[in-house]
């Protein structure tokens, strides 16, 4: 986990540097380097790519709110399908040790972002923005052990922080082609399955036998640094 970490904090504090290093923004005045392409207030976006497995993202930007005012602030909600964890592991940590039946999960995270948006330079790019801002993910992981008589749902609901860079390409007037990498870090927090909860302060509520919060941890994949990579289309209302 660690080495995720410092991977994804690696990754955005190197598009910072360059970004730093290509010297400061001009504020922007034209539609080259505004983000949206022009004096239009609010831009929607419709992103997909990888977080955490094949996910989708729909924000809303506000922008232009003064003259030579550069910052911006977007909200978004996104959807990704990603691993669930280890079967076996959560059904010992969550219901019993009984190892019958053919084991199947899936999962998925919803999660909410706000965003402040700065612009930069970025090596030749023409409209690059730096954003960071805060972060809500839910959870949702389904195990089932066919044969075994056993299913049950692992839940989640988590705060984070995140950061990324993001690049726009005109298409029309109105359209953009917008590319955008960033990494995003989760807090620990409850983790629910059945009626048993895992608190990372220990104070657990039916734990089974004498498992932890770091065995529910280990066993559930849950947000912890999460890496996004997307591509999309924006549009400039």
């Amino acid at each position: 986990m660690y080495r995720a970490i410092l991977s994804s904090i690696g990754l955005v504090a190197f598009c910072f540097g360059i970004a730093v290093g290509s010297g400061q923004p001009s504020i922007p005045t034209t539609s080259s380097n505004t983000i949206g392409g022009g004096n239009h207030w609010l831009v929607g976006q419709v992103q997909m790519g990888y977080y955490g497995g094949v996910g989708i993202l729909a924000s809303a930007t506000a922008q232009n709110f003064a003259e030579n005012f550069p910052f911006a602030v977007r909200l978004g909600l996104g959807y990704s399908r990603v691993k669930s964890g280890d079967e076996w592991a959560a059904r010992r940590v969550f219901i019993n040790n009984n190892t019958n039946g053919t084991a199947r999960s899936n999962a998925h995270v919803w999660d909410a972002r706000l965003d402040v948006l700065y612009p930069i330079k970025l090596l030749n790019l023409n409209r690059t923005m730096l954003f960071v801002g805060p972060r809500h993910s839910d959870f949702n992981a389904y195990f089932e052990y066919i044969g075994g008589a056993e299913t049950f749902n692992v839940v989640s609901h988590q705060w984070g922080l995140g950061s990324g860079i993001e690049s726009a390409y005109t298409v029309s007037p109105r359209v953009d082609l917008v590319f955008s990498v960033s990494a995003d870090y989760y807090f620990r927090n409850t983790l629910s399955g059945h009626d048993t909860y895992y608190r990372p302060n220990g104070d657990d509520t039916h734990p089974i036998a004498n498992y932890a919060y770091k065995d529910a941890d280990a066993a559930i994949n849950q947000p912890d640094v999460m890496t996004r990579i997307m591509v999309g289309w924006a549009y400039h209302f």
